[in-house]
Formats: structure tokens, sequence, C-alpha cells
């Protein structure tokens, strides 16, 4: 499989990949699943202490990044998690997910919530099934129309 490695973003290098990723993020996305470029101009300021973003790399080379921010006092959003395509199927997107619950459950929460569109982006639905998030109401509001909202209890 070759060697992957999951680290906490902390550097401004780490940052402007995570940037990257996620400018390609958004351009592989549907138009009216976009989260728009004001969200890619804030990613440092909304991940960083006590936030969380996590860079994976395969064998040296950016793979994906997930983040994750405070929803309230017992859980956190898991938000943005992209694998670039030549790295899909390889385990990235489960240890990216891993590394995040593991950040929630260190800081005490008691769940992490998403949002997806499990028609359209059916590959990351049926991950967050496998790793046992289960469809819950709605955290918050959204920027597009027909959200599916899950949870992963963590205690």
């Amino acid at each position: 499989m070759g060697r992957l490695i999951v680290q906490r973003a902390c550097d401004d290098q780490q940052f402007r990949e995570i940037h990257d990723i996620q400018v390609e993020y958004e351009e592989s996305l549907p138009a009216d699943l976009r989260h728009g470029l004001a969200v890619l101009t804030a990613l440092e300021r909304l991940y960083r202490e006590p936030n969380a973003a996590f860079l994976a790399s395969l064998d040296g080379a950016t793979a994906g990044c997930v983040g994750v921010a405070i929803l309230d006092r017992s859980a956190d959003v898991l938000q943005r998690l992209y694998v670039k395509p030549a790295y899909r199927h390889r385990g990235v997107a489960r240890a990216l997910i891993d590394a995040a619950i593991a950040f929630s459950r260190e800081r005490g929460r008691a769940r992490i919530v998403l949002d997806t569109e499990r028609t359209r982006l059916r590959a990351a639905y049926e991950l967050y099934l496998s790793l046992g998030f289960t469809e819950c109401q709605a955290y918050g509001p959204v920027d597009y129309a027909t959200p599916t909202f899950m949870e992963l209890r963590l205690r």
C-alpha cells in the first residue's frame, strides 16, 4: 500500500497544502454543493487551535485532508474531507477520519457530526456508514439543498 502518514497541520506550508487540496475539492463538487471561495481563504483561521486540520501523505506525496471544528461543548464537526483521486481506495480517507475522531475523543466530546449528500457523494456516505456514523437530525444550517446529517457517538 505504501507509507501512509497523517499529521495535524501546524505550519504555513501545511496549510498551503490543505488550501491547494481544498481548491481541487471545490472544483470536483457539483456546483450546488460547493462551499465557495470565502471558505478557502479562511481555512487556516478555521482550523488552527482549538480546531484542527489533518493532512495525509502517501509515500511522501500529499494525498488528502480533513478539518475538525468545535460545534459546541459536547460535539465537533468533521468537515471538508477530500482525498485526491490518485490516492483513493488506499485507506487515506479512513486514516484521516480516524485522526479526526481521535482528536475529538481526546477533547472529551460526546459525538462528532458531519454533513454529506448521500446520493451524489455516495462513496463518502458509505465510508461514514462503515465507520459507525448514523444519520441524525440537522446540527446546524448548511448552504446546499439536500444534506444528509450524520453523527458518531464517541461515548
